[in-house]
C-alpha cells in the first residue's frame, strides 16, 4: 500500500526541521549517505545522519575496512535518535544502503513511528540493490538477497517516492524491464512517485523517467561518462539527494529531477575518464548546473515507442496558453494551460517555441530605436502586419515598476519610449528572463505566429487575428497542419484564463516548433547576436 506523495508546506512544523539520513558512512569515498549529507548541507538543509556501515572506502575500490553497524547496535541507535525528537520535526527521511535484513526492517519502524508523530515527513526510499541489465534478476545485485528482500518489502511500501536505476526497479518488479511502458507500469505499483535513472535513452544519453501520479516525463541528457565507460560510484547518490533538496524547497518533482540530473552531469564532466569517484568540491556542488536536455531526434528505427512532444505556448492572462503536440505520433493533440512559465519547462517538451522575446537588447540599434535585430528581419517578412511586432524594450527599462519609470530609464539608456502594448508584456518577459539561460537554447525558441503564418504561406495573413475573419484563417492554416478545430472551438479556458486567440497563437507556435524538430525553420537573423546574459536573439518561423 501505498502513500500520496506530498511536500511539507512552509507553515508546517517540519518545514525548517531536518533531513534525516539513514544510509552508509564511508570516511574515504564521496558515496552513500557521507555524500548525500554533504549535499544537503550545500542546499542549506539540516541533516542526521544514522550509519549502516561506517567503511573507509567504497567497496568496489577494494577491502573497505571497517564494519557494518551491528543489528542490535543499528535499532538502539534509531531509538536514540527518536528519543531526541528529531522525527516529530523532521522535513524528510532519505534511506539508502542496508548491509542486513534486520537494518531495512529498523529502519521501517523507526518509518512508521516519525509518521505517526510528523504526517507531514517525506519519505524517498533509494533502493541501493545493484546494477546491471535490467533483467530482474540477481546477477547485479551488489548487497546480500535478504537484505534487498528486506529493502523491497519493508521499506518501499513506505516510501512517498523511489529513486532506483533500471536494474533496481526491473529486480524489485521481478521481471526484465524492456520499454518505457513497462518502467512506467513497474514503478507505479510500487510507489506514488518514482525518479527512474538509466532509463531507456538514445545512444549517448541518459535517460530519467519522472512518474508522478498526475503524469509522466521521459527526460534525456548527454552522458557526460567516458565513451563506453561506466559512471564514478555515487552518482546515484548524488542526484537523489539533489532531487529531494529542490523538493524540498518547492520544486515539482520533474523539476527537482532535472536540478539532480544537472548537478549529476556537471560533476561528471569535471571527473577524469576512469576516475572511480566523483570529484566532488565546493565548486562542483555549488556552480550553476543547469540541466541540458537533448534536442528531439527521430527514432532510428522509424518505430517509436514513447511519446516525444512539441510544445507551442503563448502568454495568457492566467499564465501560459499552450498546444502539446506528440512528434511520434503515440498521443492526440492537446489544449494546455501553465500557471508559469517554469511548469511549462516541466511539460516534458524537447522543442518548444514560445511568443515572447528571449535575450533583452543593451543598447539601441540605431539613433535611439529600441528592439532587436530579429524583429527588423521579422517585420520585412510582414508586410501590413509588421505592426504585430513590438520593439523589445533595453535590459535597463526591466527595472522599472510602471510605465513612466520604464519609459525613462529606457531613454536614458538611450533607447526609445516604451509604449503601452510593450509593457504590457513586462511580466511575462522578466518571467522568461529568468528561467532562460543558454543551455536551454536546444530546447526553447522565440517564434511569432505571424512570421510562421508568412512562412508556410509565402505572404503575411489576410486579416487581423482578432477579427472572425482573420480567426478563420488561422484556424483553417491550424487545420491544413494537422491540428483538429476541436482543440480550439469551443475555447476550452475561461477567458480570465486564456483568451481564444491566445489558443490559437500557441497552435500557430507549434507549428513553429515542429519545423525546428523537422529542421526546416527559418532563424531571423540567419546570424543571432547574443545579449549581455549570452542569450541568442533570435526568432524562429
Amino acid at each position: 500500500m501505498t502513500r500520496a506523495s506530498h511536500t511539507p508546506h512552509p507553515g508546517s512544523r517540519a518545514a525548517d526541521g531536518p533531513v534525516i539520513v539513514i544510509s552508509s558512512q564511508l570516511a574515504g569515498s564521496p558515496v552513500g549517505g557521507s555524500l548525500s549529507v554533504r549535499v544537503l548541507h550545500g542546499a542549506g538543509l539540516e541533516t542526521c545522519l544514522a550509519p549502516t556501515v561506517a567503511f573507509g572506502r567504497h567497496p568496489g575500490l577494494g577491502a573497505p575496512g571497517g564494519a557494518a553497524m551491528d543489528d542490535a547496535a543499528f535499532r538502539s541507535l534509531l531509538d536514540a535518535l527518536a528519543a531526541t525528537g528529531a522525527p516529530a520535526r523532521a522535513r524528510a527521511i532519505l534511506t539508502g544502503y542496508f548491509a542486513s535484513p534486520a537494518q531495512a526492517e529498523a529502519a521501517a519502524d523507526f518509518i512508521a513511528a516519525a509518521r505517526a508523530a510528523n504526517p507531514d515527513i517525506l519519505v524517498m526510499v533509494d533502493p541501493i540493490l545493484g546494477d546491471g541489465a535490467a533483467d530482474g534478476g540477481d546477477a547485479g545485485l551488489y548487497v546480500p538477497r535478504p537484505a534487498a528482500e528486506a529493502v523491497a518489502g519493508a521499506l518501499v511500501p513506505l516510501a512517498d517516492v523511489i529513486t532506483p536505476n533500471l536494474y533496481e526497479l526491473s529486480w524489485l518488479a521481478g521481471r526484465a524491464i524492456t520499454s518505457p511502458q513497462d518502467a512506467a507500469g513497474a514503478a507505479r505499483a510500487l510507489a506514488p512517485a518514482a525518479l527512474i535513472t538509466s532509463a531507456p535513452a538514445r545512444p549517448g544519453a541518459i535517460g530519467l523517467m519522472v512518474l508522478t501520479p498526475g503524469g509522466q516525463t521521459h527526460l534525456e541528457t548527454p552522458d557526460a561518462a567516458a565513451p563506453g565507460g561506466r559512471a564514478p560510484h555515487g552518482a546515484g547518490d548524488l542526484f537523489a539527494a539533489r532531487a529531494l533538496a529542490a523538493r524540498l524547497t518547492g520544486a515539482s518533482w520533474e523539476a527537482a529531477a532535472r536540478v539532480g540530473a544537472g548537478r549529476v552531469s556537471h560533476v561528471l564532466s569535471r571527473t577524469l575518464a576512469g576516475a572511480p569517484a566523483l570529484a566532488i568540491s565546493q565548486g562542483s556542488l555549488a556552480a550553476p548546473a543547469p540541466f541540458r536536455p537533448l534536442p528531439y531526434a527521430p527514432p532510428a528505427s522509424g518505430r517509436a515507442t514513447r511519446p516525444a512532444y512539441a510544445l507551442g505556448l503563448d502568454g495568457a492572462p492566467g499564465g501560459w496558453a499552450g498546444v502539446l503536440y506528440d512528434l511520434n505520433g503515440l498521443e492526440p493533440p492537446s489544449a494546455v494551460l501553465y500557471a508559469s512559465f517554469a511548469q511549462a519547462l516541466e511539460s516534458g517538451a524537447q522543442v518548444i517555441a514560445v511568443d515572447m522575446p528571449i535575450g533583452l537588447p543593451d543598447v539601441p540599434l540605431a539613433h535611439g530605436r529600441s528592439g532587436r535585430a530579429c524583429e527588423q528581419a521579422a517585420r520585412a517578412m510582414l508586410g501590413a502586419r509588421r505592426t504585430s511586432i513590438f520593439p523589445t524594450p533595453l535590459r535597463a527599462a526591466f527595472a522599472g515598476s510602471s510605465r513612466a519609470q520604464v519609459d525613462a530609464l529606457s531613454r536614458a539608456a538611450g533607447g526609445s519610449g516604451v509604449g503601452a502594448q510593450s509593457f504590457a508584456l513586462f511580466r511575462k518577459i522578466r518571467e522568461i528572463d529568468a528561467a532562460m539561460t543558454p543551455q536551454l537554447e536546444g530546447c526553447v525558441f522565440e517564434t511569432h505566429p505571424e512570421t510562421v503564418i508568412a512562412a508556410l504561406t509565402d505572404a503575411p495573413a489576410r486579416h487581423g487575428k482578432k477579427t472572425p475573419e482573420g480567426r478563420a484563417e488561422r484556424l483553417a492554416l491550424l487545420e491544413a497542419h494537422g491540428l483538429p478545430r476541436a482543440l480550439f472551438e469551443p475555447h476550452p479556458f475561461r477567458k480570465s484564463e486564456a483568451l481564444p486567440d491566445d489558443l490559437v497563437d500557441a497552435g500557430l507556435c507549434l507549428l513553429t516548433a515542429r519545423r525546428i524538430a523537422a529542421g526546416t525553420a527559418l532563424r531571423l537573423p540567419e546570424d543571432p547576436p547574443r545579449d549581455a546574459r549570452g542569450l541568442r536573439m533570435a526568432i524562429w518561423a
